[in-house]
């Protein structure tokens, strides 16, 4: 079972189910309590809530469970499925610089690691701005390269000084191009 944030939990289970118009005794019915134990949960007494309640709750409300447990994740729920592990999350795209594999508010699901692999595709937080891009080690060495698939990005160089100013925040395993759909 994952880690659930309690702190986090009473706000967000009282936000989704407003959202969704849902009321304390329908959400109480769905996982077999009273109602005045679902308004407990929502004011903080959430120290007794178990995983598979979170799961049930997450589905009937349909919000990203991770989320519902209290993580910084979207809100909504994740369309790429994937495992709900605090290891994970979903990122979606604010430019278009992996274009056409991902365009803005397309997901990325990422794994969290903070260590550069040699070249595999990063979520990356550089200059206050999170993107996503290949990291490649140049040819002689010297430096790395911030690629884009999008050829209107430049190629980025940071030399193995400059790339300590880079921030890691996962590798992208997997992508969904929505915007090829509209």
């Amino acid at each position: 079972m994952e880690k659930i944030i309690f702190e986090k939990v009473g706000i967000r289970l009282k936000q989704a189910r407003e959202l969704r118009q849902i009321t304390l005794e329908e959400a109480g019915k769905k996982v077999d309590v009273h109602k005045s134990t679902v308004l407990r949960w929502e004011n903080g007494e959430t120290e007794k809530i178990k995983f598979p309640v979170i799961e049930v709750l997450a589905s009937f409300y349909n919000v990203n469970p991770v989320w519902l447990m209290g993580y910084d994740v979207p809100m909504e729920k994740n369309a790429a499925k994937l495992e709900t592990n605090s290891d994970y999350f979903e990122f979606k795209a604010e430019d278009d610089a992996m274009f056409p594999l991902l365009d803005i508010g397309d997901p990325a699901s990422v794994y969290k690691q903070n260590t550069f692999d040699k070249d595999a595709t990063y979520l990356i937080k550089l200059n206050n701005k999170t993107t996503i891009r290949r990291i490649e080690e140049s040819k002689d060495k010297e430096y790395y390269e911030l690629r884009a698939m999008n050829p209107l990005y430049k190629t980025e160089k940071l030399s193995k000084k400059d790339f300590s100013k880079l921030e890691i925040l996962g590798k992208v395993i997997k992508t969904e191009n929505y915007s090829a759909f509209k």
